[in-house]
């Protein structure tokens, strides 16, 4: 039988031993700068540790693995299964020092939201096994004393219940040991009652409709933003994560076709138009200030999305210092 049970490379702690510890309460994160890092193989080059450095960043937000719906061949049926899980540096390999000394490491398990609906009246299993296995990759990969984990997933209204119970068994679990939970927070989720979790990340990106051909920018736009801000009843702390990052929209005949990640490379046949995506520094910091004013500084400083060297060539320093400085 495929399961997620059996999918999961590292051993699973008995949740027993860990719940007669007793509740405890978690430290704060630092209040450093932070970055995500969202690709596959975390190996962090020259270029890229030289960034850390230069902006006194201390925390990334490492994607591990995601989790998502897969059918069962045997059982006809759809379950929740790890899968892209990121791979380190050959443990081998003395040369390759993959967390920089000084960087405090959140790891984080982005949950699709078909895997979410297969975890209905079994969340409290898919808690725990999503806690133990971030544990153990975290553990086995060497990413330091663990202060804090965290849950990203676009629930939505019909789906929040199920959220709510996988935050609520993680959190009592991750606090026996010292350890917060902290969630992603989209915009339209302002509106609504947080999870249980200690913290959240407001994810200031992927804002428009990608689909529609007469969206500006859906990566960030300050006119999609605005409205959300006055509905917040989101009621924990939040950081907040901007975008630095670009893409191309493949679009034929008015209909959509693809994201471009190379949109200078792509050929073009009649019909076709790519729109452009990269949100500049400028409109970055005027919905940071937008964010700053409604909602108020965020919970320890600002994040980046992503850490890719790529990406953040179209940035300088100064305009990466203006966004993470905090008044």
């Amino acid at each position: 039988m495929i399961s997620f049970l059996r999918k999961i490379t590292f051993s699973i702690l008995l949740a027993g031993s860990m719940a007669a510890c007793g509740p405890k309460q978690p430290q704060p994160s630092n209040t450093g700068n932070a970055i995500y890092y969202w690709r596959t193989t975390f190996a962090l080059d020259s270029t890229e540790r030289d960034f850390l450095q230069r902006h006194n960043i201390e925390r990334i937000y490492l994607r591990m693995f995601d989790v998502a719906a897969e059918l069962n061949p045997e059982t006809d049926g759809y379950e929740a299964v790890p899968i892209a899980t990121t791979r380190f540096p050959d443990d081998n390999d003395e040369s390759a020092q993959t967390v920089p000394e000084g960087i405090e490491i959140v790891p984080t398990v982005y949950i699709t939201l078909d895997a979410l609906r297969t975890m209905q009246g079994e969340e409290a299993k898919y808690a725990e096994l999503m806690v133990e296995r971030l544990r153990a990759m975290a553990s086995y990969n060497k990413c330091g004393k663990i202060r804090e984990m965290q849950f990203d997933c676009d629930w939505t209204a019909s789906t929040r219940a199920s959220f709510v119970k996988l935050c609520s068994v993680a959190r009592e679990r991750l606090h026996a040991d010292t350890i917060a939970l902290s969630a992603t927070i989209r915009l339209h989720q302002l509106a609504e009652k947080a999870p249980p979790v200690d913290c959240g990340v407001l994810m200031l990106y992927n804002t428009g409709a990608l689909k529609n051909p007469d969206t500006h920018n859906s990566i960030l736009d300050i006119k999609d933003v605005r409205p959300y801000l006055r509905k917040r009843k989101c009621n924990i702390p939040l950081g907040y994560a901007y975008p630095t990052f670009g893409w191309g929209v493949r679009f034929h005949d008015g209909k959509f076709q693809r994201i471009v990640s190379r949109p200078e490379v792509e050929s073009l046949d009649d019909g076709d138009t790519i729109r452009i995506e990269r949100p500049t520094a400028d409109e970055i910091l005027e919905v940071k200030s937008l964010v700053e004013k409604e909602l108020g500084l965020p919970l320890h400083r600002n994040i980046l999305y992503h850490l890719d060297n790529e990406q953040l060539k179209y940035y300088t320093d100064d305009e990466i210092t203006k966004i993470y400085a905090r008044r």
